[in-house]
């Protein structure tokens, strides 16, 4: 009889572990122990080739000395101990024009903003290359050569080879050149140049000679080459999202995503995003249609020619600040969104077909401009997501998402 009941015993043991096993919960929202430390803002996530997640950001003190760190995503879900990359104490740091990191082979290419003259606007893109996977780094210096105290920046840059990558920036330089010259109209350029993993420059271009003057850019490889999307602006004022892809050594005349004619006099600081995977392309964006404000996104075309006709999220009263990655064919966004007196951090789910999900909330999030542009990657049926905290000091939060969440 000890014998029966010590097998029953054993038994019931293993049978309540098994239920246990089973009935374990993920919470929905896994947040990551940020690496970062006092006043910190601006984050920023990349996915390499290989899948490794890194996050940038920066630091700065009450003497406005101002740092760019990196940091990498363990196999345990967290981050790697905080490397610095640069720092100064002459950096325009700014909510919606934030610092990205590129990372090929061995290679890593960051930017930051520093300033050119004690004008608001006045200040210059700063590229900073390692050869050594972020162990050292080279001096820093511009792609664009125009001297002018002028704005530089939003910046987006994507791999060209293994020795090359390209970067686009948008560039005031013709406010200055149009002080001088009263044929000339002041407004703000996209422009692109590659360069190779040793600083030079081997080609410059101009996209667009016209276009929002602070609205976030975005860039792309695809199976057919680079595309960039950014906010156009009509000589009536029109600013839609554009899009342009680099063939054979130069630019596409640029075209909209889709017509949404929205009229305003002013920039509002809300760019595109973009992402590929594949042959699959999907770009996000906020726009205003009748007074009302609305997150929309879009699949290009087979063809690459044009995109699709546009899906509209469920937002409640979006404020934008949108992103969006692919996993095979299935696009995720995100955007903050506002209802109830809250602002949440929004996201949702659009399948090649046009199914969307339901919209899963990641968290709340201050509506203040201070809380920057939620970032993300997918990696291995994930989502990490980055934003800015807004409290008695600016923090960093990270998260992570099952995207067997999002349903």
């Amino acid at each position: 009889m000890k014998t029966v009941a010590s097998r029953i015993g054993i038994l019931g043991f293993v049978l309540i572990s098994f239920y246990s096993c089973q009935t374990e919960t993920i919470e929905p929202v896994q947040l990551i122990n940020s690496p970062a430390q006092g006043q910190s803002s601006e984050p920023n996530l990349f996915k390499s080739d290989q899948g490794d997640i890194y996050l940038s950001w920066i630091e700065t003190d009450s003497l406005k000395h101002s740092k760019l760190l990196f940091s990498t995503l363990e196999k345990n879900s967290k981050w790697s101990s905080p490397t610095v990359i640069a720092e100064g104490n002459t950096w325009f740091v700014n909510w919606a024009d934030f610092p990205s990191l590129l990372s090929f082979g061995d290679n890593m290419v960051v930017h930051y903003l520093d300033k050119s003259a004690a004008d608001t606007y006045a200040y210059d893109v700063k590229l900073a290359i390692s050869n050594d996977n972020g162990e050292t780094w080279d001096k820093a210096f511009s792609p664009h050569f125009d001297q002018t105290n002028t704005e530089h920046g939003f910046v987006s840059k994507i791999k060209m080879s293994d020795d090359k990558f390209m970067v686009v920036w948008l560039d005031g330089r013709q406010y200055a050149y149009a002080e001088k010259d009263s044929s000339l109209v002041k407004q703000m350029s996209i422009r692109s140049a590659i360069i190779d993993i040793d600083g030079n420059i081997i080609q410059e271009n101009i996209i667009d000679s016209r276009v929002c003057d602070c609205c976030q850019t975005d860039l792309i490889m695809t199976e057919e080459g680079p595309v960039v999307v950014f906010r156009d602006r009509s000589d009536e004022e029109i600013r839609d999202i554009y899009f342009s892809r680099f063939i054979n050594n130069t630019w596409t005349e640029p075209q909209s995503v889709f017509d949404d004619n929205w009229v305003i006099n002013g920039c509002p600081v809300n760019g595109p995003a973009l992402s590929a995977n594949n042959d699959t392309v999907a770009v996000s964006w906020f726009a205003m249609e009748d007074q009302n404000p609305k997150v929309k996104m879009a699949f290009l075309s087979e063809d690459q020619s044009s995109f699709r006709s546009p899906i509209a999220l469920d937002y409640v009263f979006p404020l934008g600040r949108v992103d969006v990655e692919l996993n095979n064919d299935k696009a995720y966004v995100s955007w903050m969104d506002s209802s109830d007196d809250l602002t949440k951090i929004q996201l949702q789910s659009v399948d090649n077909s046009g199914k969307k999900s339901a919209v899963f909330t990641v968290s709340e999030i201050s509506a203040e401009r201070s809380s920057g542009f939620p970032r993300m990657v997918i990696n291995n049926g994930s989502v990490y997501i980055t934003w800015t905290e807004v409290g008695e000091q600016l923090g960093i939060k990270t998260a992570k998402i099952e995207l067997d969440q999002i349903q």
